[in-house]
C-alpha cells in the first residue's frame, strides 16, 4: 500500500518526539529509563541504542531515524541519543526556514563549502594530541552517559588496563582494539551474584564450558584444533555398510578403536596435550585421550574457534581419511591449560602464544544479575569500538583538495592558497571601539590587495600589523570585509561581538599554509567534553557562512550551527541555572580574546566521533527530506526474471 510522502512538519515532530525520549537520559546528569522486557525483567538504562530500540515506533520516516542512530553508535560507538537530538534541531530548523528543493540541495553545498573549511581552518587549531595516559582521561566520560558514578570508575579502570595488557605497544593499539571491539563476546565471562569490584583481568581466554577430559600438565604444550568428529567413519558418505554377522560388527569396532587410538599415540608424540573441538566427539574418542593424556574440550562455538585461529594462525585439522599417517603441522603453543570454577560454574581457562599484535587476556565481568552485567559488557564493548575511532583521521574531500591544488599560490615568504573568485579581508579591532569606518576598511583592503598581488612587497605582508591599529588575517572566500559583526546566540542570549581569530606575528606562514593542505582532522585529536565541540564549530560555521554568495547554503549554515547548540543546552538542563548561556558566554569570551579552552577533569572526547555524528545527521537528513514515496509491504518481495524464450520475441 503506497503512502504520501512524510511533510518536512510531520519529520520534525517525529524526530521530535524520538529526542524527547532520549534527552532526558543525556550526559552525565541524565537520569534512567525503567524498561520492562517481556518476561517481567525491569532493567534500568542509560544507553542511547536500547532506549531507540525499546521504543514501539510506527511511522516509516521515524523507523528510519531510528535505525541511522542506531546504524551510527554501532560505526563509532557514541552518539545514538546526540544523533536523534541533533536530528530533530536540524529539522525543526529547516522547517522554520521553509520547505523548498533548495535547502535539500543546498546541504550537500554546506558540507563542502562550508562545514569543511570551519573545521579545518577554525576548529582544527584548537584541538589537542590524546594525553600520554590516553585511555581514562577518554573512558570515563564516555562511560558517564551511559552508567551511574561507581560504575564508569570501575569500568574505566577494567577497560583501561585490558587495553594496556593485550597491547603493550603502542604502535598495536589500533589493531587490537579493533579485535576487542569484534571479539569482546569471547574475550568476557559474566558472573553474576557478585560485586562489580570483583571484577579482573586475567592473561589467556576463558571458554565458557567445563573439560570433557582433563588431564593436568606442567610446562608449554600444543594444541590442535578439530571441527568435526575424530571417530573414523567405517565408509565413505553416502555408501552403504552393510553387516553380516555379530562377528563382523565386533571387528569394525575394533577397527574404530585401534584407528583411534593410533591417532592419539600420534597426537602424544607431537606433545599434542589438548584438543579444541567444535564438534562433539565420540565416547571412543573421550577414553584414548584420557588414555594417552590428551584433555579435551568439545562444542566450541564457531567464534571462539574463530578468535583461536586469530590468536594463533592454526587452521582446523581434519586427521580421517585413507592416509592414517597424515604429519601434524599446524598446532598452536599453550602456556598454560587448566580448569577455572567462575562462582558455581567451572570453565577452562587457557593461554595461548600469540603470532599477532594481540597479546590475550579475557575480563571477568561481575555484576549483581544477568540485566547488569549484559549492560557493562555492551558499554564496554561500544567503548573498544570508540577508542578505535581515536586513531582515525578525517580527510578533505576530493573536489575540494583539486579546487585548492589548481588555486594554490607561492609567494616569496610562503605558500598561499587563494580562491580565484573569493578572497577576504577580516579584520578585528583593537581599538576599544566597536566601529571602523568604511573608508578605513577600503584604503586597508587596497593596500593589502595590492602587497599580495606585488611579489617584490610580499615581506610587508607579514609586518602589516606595525603599520595599523587592526591586525590583518587575509583568508579564502567572500570578497566582503567583515569587522565587528554580532553572532546571533539565540533567545535569551546576549549578541556578542567576535570572528575569526587574528593572525599574530608568532604564527607561522608555513604553519599556516600547512593547514590547508593537510587533513581536516587529524588523528588522536581530543577535545574538553560538555560542549565545546559543538560551540567552536557553531561559532567558525557562522563566520564561514557570511563569505559564501549562495542564500540557500548560507540559510542551512545557520541552521546547523543554531541546531549544534541543542546538544550542549541539554547537557546542561540539568545545570544550575542559565548554565548553558553562562558556559556559552565563557567559551565565545574566550575564542573572541583567542585564549586557549580550559582544561578541567571532567574529561576528553574524540573530535572524530563528533565530527563523524555531525555527517551522520546530514546524510540522513538529505536521505529523509529526499523521500517521494512510502510503500508498504505485507509479504517478502518476490523475484521477477525474464523468461520470455527467443521464440516468444
Amino acid at each position: 500500500m503506497a503512502a504520501a510522502v512524510p511533510e518536512q512538519p510531520r519529520l520534525w515532530q517525529e524526530a521530535a518526539a524520538l529526542a524527547g525520549a532520549v534527552r532526558g537520559a543525556l550526559g552525565p546528569r541524565g537520569g534512567r529509563a525503567l524498561l520492562l522486557r517481556p518476561t517481567g525483567e525491569a532493567m534500568p538504562t542509560r544507553d542511547g541504542r536500547r532506549l531507540l530500540q525499546a521504543l514501539s515506533v510506527e511511522p516509516p520516516a521515524a523507523r528510519v531515524m531510528a535505525a541511522r542512530a542506531c546504524s551510527h553508535r554501532a560505526a563509532t560507538g557514541d552518539g545514538a541519543k546526540s544523533f536523534v537530538v541533533l536530528l530533530a534541531a536540524v529539522l525543526g530548523g529547516l522547517r522554520s526556514a521553509g520547505d523548498g528543493a533548495g535547502l535539500r540541495r543546498a546541504l550537500r553545498d554546506f558540507e563542502a563549502q562550508v562545514l569543511e573549511r570551519a573545521a579545518a581552518r577554525g576548529l582544527r587549531r584548537h584541538l589537542r594530541p590524546a594525553p600520554p595516559g590516553w585511555p581514562e582521561p577518554l573512558l570515563e566520560p564516555y562511560l558517564a552517559g551511559r552508567l551511574g558514578p561507581g560504575e564508569r570508575r570501575c569500568l574505566a579502570r577494567l577497560c583501561a588496563e585490558m587495553c594496556r595488557r593485550c597491547a603493550p605497544a603502542a604502535a598495536a593499539r589500533p589493531q587490537v582494539l579493533r579485535l576487542l571491539g569484534r571479539r569482546f563476546a569471547e574475550l568476557h565471562a559474566a558472573v553474576p551474584g557478585l560485586p562489580l569490584a570483583s571484577s579482573r583481568v586475567l592473561p589467556g581466554i576463558v571458554l565458557r564450558r567445563d573439560f570433557a577430559v582433563y588431564c593436568p600438565t606442567d610446562g608449554e604444550l600444543r594444541a590442535l584444533l578439530v571441527t568435526e568428529p575424530l571417530r573414523p567413519a567405517l565408509t565413505a558418505p553416502g555408501v552403504e555398510f552393510v553387516v553380516d554377522s555379530e562377528g563382523q560388527y565386533q571387528a569394525s569396532l575394533r577397527w574404530i578403536a585401534e584407528r583411534t587410538e593410533a591417532l592419539m599415540k600420534r597426537l602424544q608424540s607431537n606433545n599434542v596435550k589438548l584438543l579444541l573441538s567444535s564438534a562433539k566427539q565420540e565416547e571412543v574418542v573421550i577414553y584414548y585421550a584420557k588414555l594417552y593424556g590428551v584433555s579435551v574440550v568439545e562444542c566450541l562455538s564457531s567464534e571462539e574457534m574463530a578468535l583461536i585461529d586469530e590468536i594463533t594462525g592454526v587452521c582446523p585439522y581434519s586427521p580421517f581419511g585413507d592416509n592414517m599417517d597424515r604429519e601434524i603441522t599446524e598446532t598452536a603453543v599453550v602456556t598454560f591449560c587448566r580448569p577455572l570454577l567462575l562462582v558455581s560454574k567451572r570453565c577452562v581457562h587457557i593461554g595461548f602464544t600469540s603470532v599477532c599484535a594481540f597479546q590475550p587476556h579475557c575480563l571477568i565481568l561481575c555484576g549483581p544479575v544477568d540485566g547488569v552485567n549484559e549492560q557493562h559488557a555492551a558499554a564496554l564493548q561500544e567503548a573498544f569500538t570508540m577508542l578505535q575511532q581515536l586513531f582515525k583521521a578525517v580527510d578533505h574531500r576530493e573536489q575540494w583538495k583539486a579546487e585548492r591544488e589548481s588555486q594554490s599560490e607561492a609567494s616569496d615568504i610562503c605558500t598561499w592558497h587563494f580562491s580565484a573568485t573569493r578572497k577576504q579581508l577580516i579584520i578585528e579591532n583593537t581599538c576599544n571601539s566597536n566601529q571602523v569606518s568604511e573608508c578605513q576598511l577600503k584604503a586597508l583592503s587596497d593596500e593589502t590587495e595590492r602587497r599580495i598581488l606585488d611579489p617584490d612587497k610580499s615581506d610587508l605582508l607579514v609586518h602589516s600589523q606595525k603599520n595599523h591599529r587592526t591586525p590583518v588575517l587575509v583568508a579564502h572566500n567572500t570578497h566582503t570585509v567583515t569587522a565587528c559583526e554580532c553572532l546571533d546566540v539565540g533567545k535569551g542570549l546576549e549578541k556578542a561581538c567576535c570572528h575569526i581569530a587574528p593572525f599574530t606575528q608568532e604564527e607561522s606562514c608555513a604553519g599556516i599554509a600547512q593547514d590547508y593542505v593537510s587533513c581536516l582532522i587529524e588523528s588522536g585529536s581530543v577535545l574538553p567534553v560538555g560542549g565545546y565541540f559543538e560551540i567552536l564549530l557553531h561559532y567558525y560555521i557562522q563566520d564561514y557562512a557570511k563569505q559564501c554568495q549562495q542564500s540557500e547554503v548560507v540559510i542551512v549554515s545557520n541552521v546547523v550551527a543554531d541546531a549544534l547548540l541543542s546538544i550542549p543546552k541539554a547537557l546542561y538542563q540539568k545545570a544550575e541555572q542559565d548554565g548553558f548561556t553562562k558556559f556559552y558566554l565563557e567559551t565565545i569570551n574566550l575564542l573572541r580574546k583567542n585564549q586557549p579552552l580550559p582544561i578541567h577533569d571532567e574529561g576528553l572526547e574524540s573530535v572524530y566521533c563528533k565530527y563523524q555524528l555531525v555527517i551522520s545527521v546530514l546524510h540522513c537528513v538529505t536521505e529523509l527530506l529526499s523521500i517521494d514515496l512510502v510503500i508498504g509491504i505485507r509479504q517478502p518481495l518476490q523475484k521477477i526474471e525474464d523468461c520470455d524464450s527467443e521464440d516468444d520475441s
